[in-house]
């Protein structure tokens, strides 16, 4: 008796440290998954690099090249400015001047996009006030001369694209969509429209009867047709948010929403304060998340579509999650796919939504995360580095460059509500990220292995395949498409 009661109680009293240890194990996990979004002490100086200008100063988009190097232009009082650094934030002593490349021949020249090419060459498109204003294209080598070689050493002015065109997509390598009017303009690198899209080179986003869509986004699918989102301006005083779907030849897809169109009233219109939408996001499954909100920024909203057009009331409430009021800052400005949760940046606010269409608690602790200046591109280096890049107001006399550590858990689980195995971002260029480490194989679409790991890594580094479609297969799960830009 005296044996069995001594092994009883140690038996209880190993089962009371385990519980402890639970509760504390428990504890922990939940400190580790709530770890706070921080300044990067190793990039730039204590996570930002500050770049003194002579003028009203600020970067507008942000790219990296095929070693990773930051590339971010911008203007420095009237001129044209570009800037490079390495991973980590230490200016380029070979690109230009101290890391510093400035066009003052292209004097107010709004930066309307920038793109690394494949060959690793800077391509911006702007407008140039020339006589009236103009497209042009400037591309520079990986030194940051001119590209001599590209147009007029170095530039094309493109008389025939429209001095309106805000919105392009530059994704692909091979053309890009520009926004002209109510319709979309397929052109090349070279400023030369491709006449075999839609009619003449555009496609229409209007019958002036039904539907009259003024394109504020442009976004090529994995299988290579179009989504225009933005407006629908057939009512000027009844403004509604507006979205369709185009093929690669530039016609309406009929089968898509309400043949090939998606439109909404969603507020009352008020002079100057109108819902759009301003950013689009393709899943893995084909489904698709936009971001929109008033031109004004006094609503922040993302929602769900199914692949076929139609809404998913499955994602926060009836297809919409409106972001806190008190989270909301000057306007909206960027949306990132970040696994299976979505990044958005508010000017100097970033906020982090699940994709069930909730707020990401774990994000921060609450969220949200307020930047100590304003930025106005960001971009994912890697699972956990976010760069932003923007300007030091209010008195605009810098540029600034910030990486922030997103703590691994942060913004991608395992875990998630609809979709708990996640490859991002796709398309993607350099490298593809996972949401927990894996093994995987990577199968052309003729159905050969490229690419193989036996060891369970959470990002591959794909800069090396050529431009295409592939599959990507993990141990024991359904293989994923991707694109190789």
């Amino acid at each position: 008796m005296i044996r069995k009661k001594i092994i009883l109680t140690i038996s209880c009293s190993h089962i009371r440290a385990l519980a402890f240890s639970c509760i504390v194990l428990f504890c922990c996990m939940q400190t580790v998954s709530a770890q706070p979004v921080t300044l990067d002490p190793t990039f730039g100086e204590n996570g930002t690099v500050i770049i003194p200008t002579t003028g009203i100063s600020q970067f507008e988009f942000l790219d990296f090249d095929k070693q990773d190097n930051i590339i971010a232009v911008g203007r420095d009082g009237s001129c044209l400015l570009i800037a490079k650094t390495n991973t980590d934030g230490v200016m380029d002593q070979n690109f230009g001047i101290d890391g510093l490349v400035t066009l003052c021949d292209y004097a107010y020249t709004p930066v309307f996009g920038l793109k690394i090419t494949h060959e690793n060459k800077i391509f911006i498109m702007g407008s140039f006030r020339n006589n009236g204003y103009k497209i042009i294209f400037i591309q520079l080598n990986e030194d940051g001369s001119l590209d001599e070689t590209f147009g007029d050493y170095g530039k094309i002015i493109a008389s025939s694209i429209s001095p309106h065109g805000y919105y392009p997509n530059l994704e692909n390598d091979d053309f890009l969509l520009v926004e002209a009017g109510y319709a979309i303009s397929k052109y090349n690198y070279r400023g030369e429209i491709d006449e075999s899209f839609g009619e003449n080179g555009k496609a229409n986003l209007t019958d002036n009867e039904t539907f009259k869509i003024v394109p504020v986004r442009i976004k090529i699918l994995n299988d290579q047709s179009i989504i225009v989102a933005g407006y629908d301006e057939l009512d000027p005083d009844e403004r509604e948010l507006a979205f369709c779907k185009i093929s690669s030849t530039g016609d309406l897809v009929t089968d898509f929403a309400n043949n090939g169109i998606w439109k909404m009233n969603i507020f009352n219109d008020m002079w100057h304060s109108f819902e759009l939408f301003i950013d689009i996001a393709e899943e893995s499954n084909g489904n698709l998340v936009l971001l929109g909100g008033f031109n004004q920024g006094n609503n922040t909203y993302v929602c769900s579509f199914y692949s076929d057009g139609t809404i998913n009331n499955r994602f926060g409430k009836n297809g919409f999650y409106y972001i806190p009021p008190s989270f909301l800052g000057s306007e909206t400005q960027k949306f990132l796919q970040h696994g299976s949760k979505y990044t958005i940046g508010l000017y100097n606010r970033i906020v982090s939504v699940k994709n069930d269409g909730t707020l990401d608690i774990d994000f921060n602790n609450t969220g949200l995360f307020i930047c100590e200046y304003y930025f106005r591109d960001m971009k994912y280096q890697r699972a956990d580095k976010l760069i932003l890049v923007g300007d030091s107001y209010p008195n605009y006399q810098a540029l600034r460059m910030t990486r922030l550590n997103v703590p691994s858990g942060v913004s991608v689980k395992e875990n998630d509500a609809f979709d708990s195995f996640v490859i991002f971002p796709n398309p993607a260029k350099d490298y593809l990220y996972f949401n927990t480490e894996r093994k995987f194989e990577i199968i052309d679409i003729l159905g050969k292995t490229v690419l193989i790991s036996e060891k369970a890594v959470q990002s591959v580094n794909i800069s090396h395949l050529k431009a295409g479609i592939y599959f990507i297969k993990f141990e024991g799960k359904q293989a994923r498409k991707f694109v190789k830009e």
